[in-house]
């Protein structure tokens, strides 16, 4: 009776703490604590469409203004999420640069009569992350990608307007979770 007693204690007490021990994954940011702001600079336009392609290579392509819509989607990310304030740069902790070097357009799906029924836009952001100031320390630098897909027709079809405000979404979205959570 006393060994019943004993197991049902144990297993209830088991049953309470192990849920709570969680399994180590926490919400808050591995930035330094003296980084509470942000300047976010005006993404540059890196993408050479000067350059010859040849029969195997891809054309490049440019939306024109992607680079404001990708600086004001940044901006409005960081809002949304609340870890670091965007401000002017003279009042900043931190300053995010960034480089917008592809742009792409990739078909993924063809119709029995091989016109494209599907799209995957796609854009690559050249991303540092580095403290202000003189000392320039920068916390992370690395390639961040973000895209959609679309449909041309169908019930799903969107236009390619729509599909790049989705992309460049993405692409925010990725950009703001790196920075605050710096894994």
């Amino acid at each position: 009776m006393r060994t019943r007693a004993f197991t049902a204690v144990v297993t209830l007490a088991l049953s309470v703490l192990v849920p709570l021990s969680g399994c180590g994954y926490t919400t808050r940011t591995n930035l330094p604590e003296d980084i509470r702001s942000v300047y976010i600079a005006p993404v540059e336009n890196a993408i050479d469409l000067s350059g010859e392609s040849g029969p195997q290579d891809r054309y490049p392509i440019y939306r024109p203004g992607v680079e404001l819509d990708l600086r004001a989607a940044i901006v409005n990310r960081f809002i949304f999420d609340g870890t670091l304030k965007p401000v002017a740069a003279e009042h900043a902790d931190a300053v995010l640069r960034s480089k917008l070097i592809e742009y792409r357009r990739d078909p993924l799906r063809y119709s029995n009569s091989d016109d494209v029924e599907e799209y995957r836009v796609s854009m690559v952001l050249e991303v540092v992350f580095e403290r202000a100031g003189g000392g320039k320390e920068v916390l992370w630098s690395q390639q961040v990608a973000g895209d959609t897909t679309f449909f041309l027709a169908g019930n799903r079809s969107v236009s390619e307007d729509d599909a790049q405000s989705r992309a460049v979404e993405d692409l925010a979205r990725r950009v703001v979770e790196k920075t605050v959570e710096l894994w």
